[in-house]
Formats: C-alpha cells, sequence, structure tokens
C-alpha cells in the first residue's frame, strides 16, 4: 500500500523550504511586542500596534509609531523569524507587558485585530490554559479564510494550552536540533510539530542576543519555515501545510 505522503514530491518542497526567504510574506506576532529598532531586526518589522483598555472594561488597538517590548519574549520571537526568513514582513501586536496583566479578553482583542489584517500567518507563542468558545471559533474562521494559526504548546510536557490544542490551530513542541529548517511531524497527534527550541540564539531588548529554551521559540521556526513556502505556493492553506510539514518532517 502506498502511503499518501509518497505522492509528493518532497525535492520540490526541499527545494522551496532551502532557497526561498519569505519574500512579500506577511507575519503576524501576537506576543509582549517586538522592539523594532533592534539592530538586527533592521527594517524587517512593518508595523507595531498594542491592546489598550477603552476605560469601558474593553480593549481596542492603537498603532505606535515604534515597536516596545518591556519583557524581550516578543523580540525574541521576530527574530527568530526574521532569521530563517529574512524578507518576510513582520507585524507586531502587543497582548502582554505595557503595565497590564495578560488577561484573555486581551489576548482575544489582538487575535481578533490579527486576523482582520491581511497576514496570512499568525504566529502565537503563547495561550491559557482553558477552552475559551470565542478563540475556538476565530481559530475555525481563520482556518475557512486561509490564514494559519501556528501556536506553541505549553512548556509543561502533559500540557497543551490554547489555542495550540484547538484542531485548525497547528500546534509546536520543543525539541534540539542543530539545523532551523530541521523539524520533525507527528501525524494524528494533537501537537503536530517539533522544532528547534532549545538553547535558540536570538535578538533580546537593548541590543544583542541572548540563549533562549522553550515551545516559544520553537514556534517562530515553524512560522518562518511556513512563510518560505507561502513564498513559492501562493493561497497555501493549513491542511496544504499539514501535508507539506507531513512530507518533509517525517522524511
Amino acid at each position: 500500500m502506498t502511503r499518501f505522503d509518497q505522492y509528493i514530491d518532497k525535492e520540490c518542497l526541499r527545494e522551496i523550504l532551502t532557497g526561498a526567504t519569505g519574500r512579500g510574506v506577511k507575519v503576524g506576532i501576537v506576543d509582549t511586542g517586538v522592539e523594532s529598532t533592534h539592530e538586527y531586526l533592521e527594517t524587517s518589522v512593518k508595523g507595531n500596534y498594542d491592546v489598550v483598555p477603552t476605560g469601558h472594561g474593553g480593549y481596542r488597538n492603537e498603532e505606535m509609531e515604534k515597536g516596545e517590548d518591556f519583557v524581550g519574549h516578543g523580540t525574541a520571537c521576530a527574530g527568530i523569524i526574521h532569521h530563517i526568513a529574512p524578507d518576510a514582513e513582520l507585524y507586531s501586536v502587543r497582548v502582554i507587558g505595557s503595565g497590564l496583566g495578560d488577561t484573555t479578553d486581551r489576548l482575544l482583542q489582538g487575535v481578533r485585530f490579527a486576523l482582520d489584517q491581511d497576514w496570512p500567518i499568525l504566529n502565537l507563542s503563547l495561550g491559557t490554559n482553558r477552552f475559551n468558545r470565542e478563540l475556538f471559533q476565530l481559530a475555525e474562521e481563520a482556518c475557512y479564510n486561509g490564514k494559519i494559526i501556528i501556536a506553541s504548546k505549553d512548556n509543561q510536557r502533559n500540557k497543551v494550552g490554547y489555542p495550540a490544542a484547538l484542531s485548525a490551530v497547528l500546534a509546536v513542541d520543543m525539541e534540539h536540533f542543530e539545523n532551523a529548517l530541521e523539524f520533525h511531524y507527528h501525524l494524528g497527534q494533537q501537537v503536530e510539530v517539533e522544532a528547534k527550541g532549545i538553547y535558540v540564539n536570538a535578538p533580546s531588548p537593548g541590543g544583542g542576543c541572548q540563549l533562549y529554551t522553550g515551545t516559544s521559540f520553537a514556534c517562530p521556526h515553524v512560522s518562518a519555515i511556513t512563510a518560505r513556502m507561502m513564498e513559492k505556493i501562493e493561497g497555501l492553506t493549513t491542511f496544504q501545510l499539514r501535508t507539506i510539514l507531513a512530507a518533509l518532517g517525517n522524511a
């Protein structure tokens, strides 16, 4: 019996993966913000937004003249994507770190805003422990509308978290790889992809770089790989991406 992935032209996919740079592909990063003036990021960050309170119990999005990151998490994720897909266009939506606690409502506002933009890839190196129906609906709508959401699982071995646990989202765990383009794909498992997330060299606020470890830093590796594939494959969907990753990650 022939496996499905044997019908895929793996050599062609490998050529795309190794030869593309993510040129023209837009990636939204919902996180702690991005220090857009960091020398490592050069001119790759094209827009910065903050989720701020309205004063009436809700939140709205506000464009920032330059990106800020008081935590460093989002800057590291942006740097990883830029390193692997240097010609991708990055957009930051800050939902953590501007003097307010991390709330599900703030996260929802950020995700909702990001999905309303023309960014086909959304990197979510964060999450919540509880299932949220609106987050589920946003993920489903994104998938149907051709948007790809890539999210990191919880760092605890036996926990996944949300949105990573949602079927419309591509969930990522960490593993040790020497090559930033190397990954494993686990067909039929809730957490499908393992990417480089141990001792990852990435930019930190204030200049320079440092080593990071965590599922959060494996996630942007997959987002960057997706940007490379999307540069050459127009209209790439979540289902098609899963097929590509299954073919290449099981090779």
